[in-house]
Formats: C-alpha cells, structure tokens, sequence
C-alpha cells in the first residue's frame, strides 16, 4: 500500500482527530471571546419563522415545542448579532428563553418568573459598529455558505469540508468584472484559460486540470460547465469554492472542484448603486444595482442589477463587450412560506480573442519574454459570442417546527458561436513549422443551442433523540441539458490550413477574413445528458464537541450522442452508481473544529473512438479523504487540509483514452480576515503531489499530469490607514510553481509571480457614499506562460467610482 494510502486509511483519520490537543488556553479565551456577527433586518413576524430562519443561516440545530411557540409573534430583529444573540433579540419580550442542551440542541422554555427575569431591552447588547458579514470592514470574513449542496446553509468553520467564500464586498473592491479574477486570487485554483479565449471558465483544483473540468452550481442548482460562460460577477451576492469532490452534495461531477454562485436577494431596505468603471485599456463599464421593498408591509421586494460593457481591453485590438439585465423577487407569502423568483437576460461578445497556442510536442516553444503579451497572435475577426436567458423559482416552507420544505426549479437557454485562428508550431505534418515561425489554422463553428433544466426538493427535519440532535435531508436534485448543432457545425475539415502562412514569432499580421459557409443546414439533437439523485443525509451532534454527517446518494447518468457532424454515429448509456459521504466533526474548543470526511463522486465519462464509431465511455467513479482544521482566531478564519484523491486517467490525442490513474495528494492552508486593525489578508498556498499511475506508457508511470503546479501561494492584502479614515491601500502577490507540458515530463514551463497594488478611498457625499478605485495588475509587466496554451495577461490598469444613494 503507498504511504499515501496508508495515510488516509479511515482509522487513522480518527486516530488523528482523537489526538487533537488544545491551544494555548490565552489564544482560545481570546478566540471565544469572539462572536461570528452579521447584519439583521428582520421585521416583527412568527416567531417559530423568525427562530426557524437565523438558526438555518448560522447552521444551528433548534428544535421548539409547537405549543409554545403557537400564536407568538417575534421581537425584530435589527442590528449586528451573533446566532444566539439574535435568538435572544427575537424572543425578548415573549415571556419565552432559549436553552442548549449537552448535544448542542437549542430549545425554547419558559420563563420562571420565581427565579428568572424576562429578557430586557438591556439583556442583549448589539455593538453598532460591529461589521456586516462579508464586508470590507469583516476582512471579507464569512461565517456562512449558502449553500453546501443538498445541506443547505452551514456555518463555514464547522463544515467539514474545503470551502473558500469571495464576498459581494471583496468582489466590489477588487473591481472583478470576471470570474479569471476570482481563481487568480484563490489560493487553491488555478486559471487555466482566460474567458477571453471565448470558453467558459476552466481552472485546474487540487491538480486536475483541462477545459470543462469545472463542475458549476447556481443557489445550489446543478448546471454544466459551458452554462458558466453566463455567469457574471456583477449579479452575484457571493461565490462559493468547493475544492475536493462534491458527490453526496451536488450528484455527479468532475473531481476537483465546484463553484456556487449565489445570486444577489432583495434587500429590506432601499438600496441603489451606480458604478462606473474601466476594466483595462479602453474598455468601459456602467453597472446598476437597486433594491428594496415593493410594499408597505415588506411582503415583496426587488432586485434589479443592469450592466453594459464595451470597448478595447488591454490586449492590442481586442474588444469585450457584456450586456445583462438581471431581476430576483422575494413574495413572503405567509410568515412560514417564502417565495423567490429570479431571471436574467445576458450577452457577451468578445472580438480577437486571446491566443490559444498549440506547441507539438517536439516543437520548440518560443520563451514568453520573446513574445509580448499585450499583442494579438491571432486575428481580429475571431470571436465568440453567447447569449442567453434563465427564469428560475424557490421555495422555503416551514411546515411545522420540525419540518420544512424546500425547492428550486430553473431553465436556461444559452447558445454559443465562436471561430478562432490559434497560433500553431508543429514538429511534424501537417506542415512543419520553420524554426522560429508560427501558423494560424482556423476553427470556425456555428451556433450551437443549449436548453438545460435543473432542480431540487428536499424534506428537512430537526429533532433531537434524546441528547442527540438530528438535521435529516431527504430528497431529489436533477439536471437534463439538450443541445443542438447544425449539420454543417464545423469548417473546415482536417487539416486546417493557416490564414496568414508559415510566419516569424515577432510578426502578428492582420489578414481579411476568408470566405466560408457555415450554419445554414437544418439543427438536429446532437446530444442529451440527464443527472437524476436521490440523497438522504443526516448531520448528528453528539455534544458540544462530537458531530458527524452521514450521507449516501443514489445517482444515474443518461447520456445520448448522435455524432452527425463527423460521422461517429450513435453512442448511449445509462448507469448507477451509490456514493458515500463519511464525516467525523471534533471541536476540542468553541473556535476550533478539526474534521475527517471520506466522499466519492461519480462522473460522466468521456468518448473515444472505436472502428470509426464514437463510443461512450461508462461513468468514472473517484474517491477522497481528507482531514482538515479550521479555526476562528481573532477577526481571521484560518483553515487547513490535507486530502488525497483517487481517479481515472486520461490522455488526449484528438482521442480521449483511458491511461490508468491519477493519484492526488496534497495539503491546502487559507487566511482570511483582518489579521490587525488595520491589515486585511485573504490567501494560502496549496501544495500538490500528483501523480499518473499505470500509464499507457510505462515510462510515464509516476509523472506529473500536464499544466498542473504543485505549488500555489497567493495573498491578497488591504491596509486601512488611521490619519485618512476611507482610505485603504490594496495589493496582491501571486506565485504558481513549475508546470509540465507534456506527458512524458520532458518539457516544463517556468514558475512566475505577479504583483498588484492599488488603493481605495470611500467619502460622504451628502447623504450618500462615493467610493473611489484604482488598482494594478501584473506590476511589473511579467511575461509568463499561464499554461501550455495561453500567455499571462500584460499589466493592466483599471480604475471605478461607485455612489451608493
């Protein structure tokens, strides 16, 4: 057995957390001391909602005795409280108190007016200037994820799994107007193409790396990776980044990682927002945000987000330009029925997009300082363009004070048209490049439709069995995407030739577009993909100490491919597959939590090509253990984990064939917070060991996967200056170790670091707020090969104001 196995061998993982000792007793006094605080506004409503609502946001089990909370009405909620306090905020003046049991069960009881004094208006103290979750002044600190999979909300610091959250405030402050700008920053991803390559993101998460891998959810609602492309940061509340595999959670996915986008809510006060921006070069952006409420009552209120975007980023001759409109609804309908409605309507067009290089293996490949990084090495007239419109509702009922329901429905529909010149040095035919030169072959596509259906219900109960307490999930989640191509989907056939010959690396030339004809024939259904899951879950604490989450999944795939395009033919399959989720949950002290989970996930496979005939590939089954800290310390959240994960492998040479195994160990550290007064830090490092087994080719047994680094470490920095209140300085550095391109381990690209730096300045005007940006990207103008296909970004200027009224 390898010394990785051995390591993660179930009974050691427990062996570990029994071995657990405390801190020193001065840190934990000054970690307890600390509340996880967030903003309330909750108006006076049922108190059994009301109690029901801040329990399930801080991930707290609470089980209430119906008759008394029967015909009660809750205090408001207003202020900046930890769980309990907003517990006790909700009960003050109902005659009613809350009580925890050895299991860590929350309860409501009497007030015994012998020997116990009803809550005052002095019994709960709210610090006006403690910070709102998230926001600038938290150190973009979250105490909560919305959404982990089918559990719902937990609280971050005692789930036990790697979970990093990027907050609408950190988004905001870090000028992001796209998704590359979150994983550059993340400590645990790497961007593997940039979305002005015209895909949808692509990262490469705990050493598995290539395009598509990068499983997607939005408000925990399952979609494919090409759906991403759609996703714009500016109608996010925040994104959540789950590193490891997700199976028990989300239903089948790629190993690795998954990204949840939560998308913004009404706000109970009125709320406008108006930013105007440049994201680089000469491209320029308005963004709108307006809520409040619709009623007097505040029954209904609205979230209204619009953005158009245009103009030449900071690569020579390339144009972005994004349009959305994007509204949510929240109808509570009843004190225990809430429901929510969203839809958006998005466009992106992007015009010479970024160079996607392909270097034979064999080819020499041009150092990154003998190319420039702010030149255009393909043509103009490439581009890609999406558009696409999704409605989708929710639901929240509490059906009593132990169960409640909760579903989700959405439907997207999203089509994609690109055609792109990427820059070619062959070692052998089709034509060898001449030593120092490069081709442009053209890839052209029609437009391909894509209508994807998801959703969720899922019974949730909370009760406790003596001193044990019990939150059960019960229910379904599925997903069906249909996509359609036109007969004539591609031009042109292999080989492809280039459009500007066989040219030196230091000239780039602008050619006029050639002649083709593409998209005319009729569209077909060209392939389906159908995810059904049946989960059940039980997360069970103990004591105030001891907690554990067991959990099984039942998932099929249905795949169909009709191949009409390259003539392959048909290729179906279904299959099922049980996946387990295991997790030990021990808090040797109130802002420490140590963990160790064993999960599995399954996978669509891939197709390969047999006799001519494309042929699904049955499904791929991983698994992982991983053990894990995460400690609340001061205003920071530190985590720490330490996983291992198995999976089949991959190689693809215009044919996608199993190559044994891939085997991943690796150790993940993150910070984030206010680590000082005045220093924000939000970072880590990974450091990775993966490795590919049983190869194919035996002399590649033990290598490294291709465009992986094994070590990663970022850090984003703010630092608040004290004799000019508003004022923060901003910056960043960002380090990505040593990266193979080949399989066979004998070519490698260099490690390289960026810097950032920038500031931020936020004043009154009037009675509004103006906030002030400006920030630096790649410092130093670092040239630098991203991965095999793509060169990093030149140093980029970006600068916004934002009134808020």
């Amino acid at each position: 057995m390898s010394a990785s196995k051995t390591l993660f061998r179930p009974s050691l993982l427990v062996a570990a957390l029994l071995a657990s000792q405390p801190w020193s007793s001065a840190l934990a006094q000054e970690a307890a001391s600390r509340s996880d605080v967030r903003d309330y506004q909750l108006p006076s409503a049922s108190l059994a909602n009301t109690l029901n609502r801040i329990a399930a946001e801080a991930g707290l089990t609470l089980s209430i005795d119906p008759a008394l909370a029967a015909g009660r009405t809750s205090n408001p909620v207003r202020g900046s409280f930890d769980a309990q306090d907003a517990l006790r905020e909700a009960l003050r003046g109902t005659g009613l108190q809350l009580q925890r049991n050895a299991a860590g069960v929350y309860s409501l009881d009497e007030v015994q007016q012998s020997g116990a004094m009803l809550l005052s208006e002095s019994s709960v103290t709210a610090s006006a200037a403690a910070p709102v979750d998230g926001s600038a002044a938290a150190g973009y600190r979250v105490d909560a994820a919305k959404n982990v999979g089918a559990l719902g909300g937990m609280s971050l610091q005692d789930t036990p799994y790697s979970i990093s959250v990027v907050s609408s405030d950190q988004l905001r402050n870090t000028q992001t107007t796209s998704t590359d700008d979150v994983f550059k920053r993340n400590p645990f991803t790497q961007l593997y193409s940039p979305k002005n390559a015209g895909y949808a993101s692509a990262v490469a998460i705990r050493g598995f790396s290539s395009a598509g891998n990068l499983n997607v959810a939005t408000d925990g609602l399952r979609f494919s990776t090409d759906s991403d492309s759609n996703n714009f940061v500016e109608e996010m509340e925040q994104i959540e980044v789950l590193t490891g595999l997700s199976g028990f959670l989300y239903g089948p996915g790629n190993p690795g990682g998954l990204v949840n986008y939560v998308l913004k809510r009404p706000t109970a006060e009125r709320y406008n927002s108006v930013t105007l921006g440049n994201a680089g070069g000469e491209n320029y952006y308005l963004h709108g945000d307006f809520g409040g409420p619709i009623d007097t009552e505040g029954r209904f209120a609205y979230r209204l987000n619009v953005l158009t975007q245009d103009g030449e980023t900071a690569i020579d001759l390339q144009k972005r330009r994004r349009e959305m409109v994007s509204l949510a609804l929240d109808w509570n309908l009843s004190d225990d029925l809430q429901i929510q409605f969203d839809a958006s309507h998005k466009k992106s067009e992007t015009r010479g997009l970024s160079s996607y290089w392909f270097v034979q293996d064999g080819a020499r490949r041009p150092d990154a300082d003998d190319l420039d990084n702010d030149r255009l090495y393909s043509q103009k007239w490439a581009f890609s363009d999406s558009e696409s419109d999704r409605v989708g509702s929710r639901f929240n009922w509490r059906l009593n004070d132990i169960f409640s329901l909760r579903g989700a429905l959405a439907y997207t529909e999203y089509t994609q048209e690109y055609t792109y010149t990427g820059p070619t040095i062959y070692s052998t035919s089709p034509p060898v490049s001449a030593p120092g030169n490069y081709t442009q072959p053209l890839y052209a596509y029609a437009p391909v439709d894509n209508a994807e259906t998801s959703g969720y219900l899922f019974l949730d109960s909370a009760f406790a069995t003596g001193a044990i307490g019990h939150k059960v999930t019960f229910g379904y989640q599925g997903n069906m995407r249909r996509v359609k191509q036109h007969i004539d989907h591609a031009y042109p056939s292999y080989p492809q030739f280039s459009v500007v010959g066989d040219i030196p690396l230091d000239e780039t030339p602008q050619v006029d577009k050639p002649s083709y004809s593409i998209g005319n024939s009729d569209k077909h259904l060209y392939s389906t993909n159908e995810t059904r899951n049946l989960l059940i879950g039980d997360v069970i604490t103990f004591n105030d100490q001891w907690s554990t989450i067991v959990g099984f999944t039942h998932s099929k795939i249905d795949t169909f491919t009709n191949d009409f395009v390259y003539g392959s033919g048909v290729s179906t399959y279904a299959k099922t597959k049980t996946s387990p989720n295991y997790s030990l949950i021990f808090k040797p002290l109130p802002w420490l939590t140590t963990y160790a989970t064993y999960i599995e996930g399954l996978e669509a496979g891939g197709a390969t090509t047999l006799n001519g005939r494309s042929i699904a590939l049955p499904p791929e089954v991983s698994e992982q253990y991983e053990i894990g800290a995460k400690a609340t310390w001061g205003d920071a959240l530190f985590t720490v984990a330490l996983f291992n994960i198995d999976k089949p492998n991959y190689i693809t040479n215009f044919v996608y064939t199993p190559n044994g195994r891939q085997e991943n160990t690796g150790l993940e550290f993150g910070v984030t917070g206010r680590v000082t007064s005045n220093l924000t830090l939000v970072g880590g490092l990974t450091l990775l060991d993966p490795q590919v087994k049983k190869s194919n080719v035996a002399a590649n047994d033990g290598n490294k996967p291709t465009n992986v680094a094994s070590q990663l470490a970022k850090v984003y920095a703010e630092y608040d200056l004290d004799a000019l209140p508003g004022f923060a300085f901003t910056g960043g550095a960002y380090y990505t170790g040593k990266q193979y391109s080949d399989e066979a381990n004998d070519h490698s690209l260099p490690s390289f670091t960026t810097f950032d730096f920038g500031a931020r300045y936020s004043m009154p005007v009037a009675d509004n707020k103006l906030t002030l940006r400006t920030n630096v990207s790649n410092l130093a103008d670092k040239s630098y090969w991203l991965n095999s296909y793509y060169l990093g970004d030149p140093r980029t200027l970006t600068f916004s104001a934002e009134m808020e009224f």
